[in-house]
């Protein structure tokens, strides 16, 4: 193994600190995604009580590869440590793919390590992780192509096919992106390739006209795509960049970093001045990919059908995707840069792990006594009012979704879910849907509003955060009560 590449694989695994430096990481969809694994792996375990109420949907959905990754790693690490490998496999992975490109493209690798501190990020606090984790496979399959559009082979074409593929199975936006990838770098001037260079996404575009024409998602999505306005003015839209890509900590420590970043891009840009460009003319329409980003963030709308944040997703990888357009010096200048390029990359990593230990010890409090306080295979209802955190900027609600942490450890039934929901791989049994199912738009985000005849009596248990749930007497009791916490049991169960 050259020496090169332990140096960054060493670099990755320093990235990988902010999914397991705690066991309750401040992601908001963290916990949703947690219990959908656990739902996957032991749908017919009655340990949980899954299969009388729940049925998969794995292949009604191309938010498939995540969880069946997760499902096959959980059979020897367990659900909980399969998804940490997971989000590992996002955060160490995103400047490993990165530099595979880099190299695919004759580019310097050295630029991935400006991946690192642009890896947590707004949206993977959002804790979409499906969505980010299509990101390094994003940057494989372009790297892939690159190799095959430049010299077409069967081995590199198979290569192509499948990694194409498995970025379509693990969400749909880090795919459009492969495909606009692969049309900037195609041999559009050598017609006698076109054919061998093409070939391989073929399979990956029936895919796209199966999920278009043959789901509930794709077709809802197209529908929704015809009537996008802009999620907000465009002096709003650019004010509101950091917003959606890199602030994610209340105290603003995370700009500071990004910041630093940003003036070592500059310096290095400008140190590289007169050197001579090695990069293969096949870079040349990479500039494609982050322009098409931010169009897309300034015109397309806030929702997607079931989806929201849609055009906002695309700030962060505006920011991924202009790496590459990058250079690092010659010489003494560009170890220079290196140096403080990774240097900023360790700092922000440790940053963002002090935040998150903060997180931990300080405000998740006796979340676990309050899950073994209840009998498994239950249906519990979590009603978050205090949903906020001190750590986390104030778009996020971390512990908005924690009650999806009973699931995890005792099976049964949870609300809030996405349980439903076209794009998910799990659905209810018919006739098996709780009483609030179809939710009421924003049902979680205004637990003051959800009526008792709700809850009672389908719930054994409403687990609150934060006071505001005021039952009868004869509904709901507590039953236990730490902190923030309280478990209120259906009396008479």
């Amino acid at each position: 193994m050259q020496p090169s590449t332990i140096f960054y694989a060493l670099v990755a695994l320093v990235a990988t600190a902010p999914a397991w430096i705690v066991e309750h990481p401040p992601l908001q969809d963290l916990p949703f995604h947690v219990a959908t694994l656990r739902l996957i792996h032991d749908h017919g375990n009655p340990a949980y009580g899954f299969a009388d109420v729940y049925r998969l949907n794995l292949f009604g959905t191309e938010y498939l590869l995540y969880y069946v990754i997760g499902d096959v790693l959980a059979f020897f690490v367990g659900v909980k440590a399969a998804n940490v490998l997971l989000m590992c496999a996002y955060l160490g992975g995103t400047p490993l793919a990165l530099r595979d490109l880099l190299r695919a493209l004759d580019l310097d690798e050295r630029l991935c390590l400006f991946a690192v501190p642009l890896a947590v990020n707004v949206m993977f606090c959002f804790g979409l992780l499906p969505f980010v984790f299509g990101f390094p496979l994003m940057f494989l399959s372009l790297a892939a192509a690159a190799r095959h559009f430049r010299r077409p082979t069967r081995s590199r074409g198979i290569a192509l096919a499948v990694l194409a593929i498995v970025t379509f199975y693990t969400h749909i936006l880090p795919f459009a992106l492969l495909g606009l990838g692969c049309i900037a770098m195609f041999p559009w001037r050598d017609p006698g390739k076109w054919v061998r260079a093409g070939a391989p996404l073929a399979v990956s575009l029936l895919l796209v006209a199966w999920w278009v024409l043959g789901s509930k998602a794709g077709g809802g999505a197209m529908a929704g795509l015809k009537n996008q306005h802009p999620f907000a003015p465009m002096d709003s839209a650019i004010e509101q960049v950091p917003r959606w890509s890199t602030n994610f900590l209340r105290d603003h420590s995370d700009q500071f970093w990004i910041v630093v970043l940003a003036l070592v891009a500059m310096a290095s840009q400008g140190l590289s001045a007169g050197d001579r460009d090695r990069g293969s003319p096949m870079a040349r329409g990479w500039f494609v990919l982050p322009v098409a980003c931010v169009v897309a963030y300034l015109s397309l709308g806030d929702m997607l059908g079931d989806v929201w944040m849609f055009g906002q997703r695309f700030a962060v990888p505006a920011l991924l995707t202009s790496i590459p357009l990058l250079r690092i010096p010659r010489g003494g200048r560009g170890i220079a840069v290196t140096l403080v390029a990774l240097g900023v990359s360790v700092a922000s990593t440790v940053n963002t792990c002090k935040h998150f230990i903060d997180f931990e010890r300080n405000e998740v409090g006796d979340l676990d006594g309050a899950i073994e306080s209840m009998q498994p295979r239950k249906h519990v209802a979590g009603l978050i009012y205090d949903r906020r955190s001190n750590v986390m900027s104030d778009l996020y609600a971390p512990f908005l979704h924690f009650a999806s942490y009973y699931q995890v450890e005792k099976g049964g039934v949870v609300q809030f879910a996405y349980t439903g929901f076209p794009h998910w791989p799990v659905q209810y049994q018919p006739g098996k849907f709780p009483p609030s199912t179809p939710l009421r738009l924003r049902w979680e985000w205004t637990p003051e509003q959800v009526p008792m005849g709700e809850l009672y009596p389908y719930y054994d248990y409403v687990l609150t955060r934060g006071e505001g749930f005021r039952p009868p007497a004869n509904a709901f009791r507590p039953s236990f009560h730490s902190g923030k916490w309280t478990v209120w049991e259906r009396v008479g169960s």
